[in-house]
């Protein structure tokens, strides 16, 4: 069984959901991106991903790590439930959001930042109601005692991690949002407009010079996984 849960833009990853050996997994691929994009983006964010996952593994709301297929796609298990843009506003309660907090506490605890937990749709709402974190792409680890510039940036995503929070509860849970947590958002952390206008004005340009076009399936075949007559 394969079903493709995204396809598109040549400088994000097919992503994929199979079935191998009674096992559902996800496969996040470039194989079928330009190569400027498979090679330079592709296989650098999957081997960083990689190590991230592999300094998280054993936490809960973490999916298992699987490993690297190639250097152009990396496998993990699947998390069956909703996303949290999938909500509707008041779903989420207290409790989910005292295990989200609990959760990233402990992956700040393992030295990791995440980076984009502002963007709801990296969080999952299990079916077994806990919540689960995925798409570490742009995650990294503290650096070294001496690491002033890797450290610095740790400490401010470390705050944008715990605004991640905040949006969502704003979002999809509005009525849990505290005031000390609406004037942090209002705030923001350093440099976070320039951040997020430098990032938007970069997805506009990369549209305009590879358009919204959506790219063909991988030519050469995985056995077992693209190819179903293997």
């Amino acid at each position: 069984m394969q079903k493709t849960l995204r396809e598109g833009y040549p400088w994000k990853p097919d992503v994929y959901l199979l079935e191998i050996d009674g096992k559902q997994i996800i496969v996040k691929d470039y194989a079928a991106k330009p190569f400027v994009f498979r090679f330079f983006v592709g296989a650098l964010s999957n081997r960083r991903e990689s190590l991230i996952y592999k300094k998280l593994q054993g936490l809960r709301g973490i999916p298992e790590y699987l490993g690297l297929i190639d250097r152009y796609a990396i496998a993990v298990g699947y998390i069956p439930g909703r996303n949290a843009f999938q909500l509707e506003p008041g779903e989420l309660t207290p409790r989910f959001f005292d295990r989200l907090r609990a959760l990233i506490n402990s992956i700040h605890e393992r030295g990791i930042v995440l980076c984009d937990l502002r963007n709801i749709k990296n969080v999952l709402v299990g079916d077994d109601g806990e919540p689960y974190l995925i798409d570490f792409a742009t995650a990294f680890q503290r650096g070294g005692r001496f690491n002033f510039l890797k450290n610095g940036l740790f400490r401010l995503f470390y705050q944008d991690d715990l605004l991640g929070i905040a949006k969502l509860k704003r979002n999809r849970a509005p009525h849990l949002l505290t005031q000390d947590e609406e004037l942090a958002l209002e705030k923001g952390v350093f440099l976070q407009r320039e951040a997020i206008f430098l990032k938007q004005s970069g997805r506009t340009l990369l549209r305009k010079l590879f358009g919204y076009r959506k790219m063909e399936p991988p030519r050469r075949k995985r056995p077992g996984i693209y190819d179903p007559k293997a």
